[in-house]
């Protein structure tokens, strides 16, 4: 492939991932689900993308989603405080143990893991009312 060639191909998953990350975002902030289930399978597809950089690019974007979306719920009094500073504590902790195990998967197992992880989730949204 030709450095013209790779530019190009380049330029279409940017512009694929502009609206991804438009769509996917959306979804996210407006139902609290989806970033994760979705993105991260989509980033496996892109090739020369090892499963760890698929995980550790959709964490750095989904900050911005969450940031952004977070702003705007504050504004419309929708967070209840008392929860959401036990999960923000919680989820520092899970964030420092979930970055240092994502190091130490195979790619295969961190596929596993997250095929598994959308399969439950899928199961669960469409079996409990």
């Amino acid at each position: 492939m030709t450095y013209l060639e790779k530019e190009i191909v380049l330029d279409w998953i940017g512009a694929g991932l502009l609206v991804l990350g438009a769509v996917v975002g959306t979804l996210n902030a407006a139902t609290g689900v989806g970033w994760g289930i979705i993105m991260v399978p989509v980033l496996f597809l892109i090739p020369g993308l090892t499963p760890q950089q698929a995980v550790a690019v959709s964490i750095f974007a989904y900050l911005f989603n969450s940031l952004v979306a977070s702003f705007e719920n504050v504004r419309s009094g929708l967070i209840v405080w008392n929860y959401a500073v036990y999960l923000s504590i919680g989820a520092i902790v899970g964030g420092v143990l979930g970055a240092h195990l994502l190091q130490t998967f195979s790619a295969l197992t961190l596929k596993r893991i997250v095929g598994a992880l959308v399969i439950a989730a899928g199961a669960n949204l469409l079996i409990n009312r």
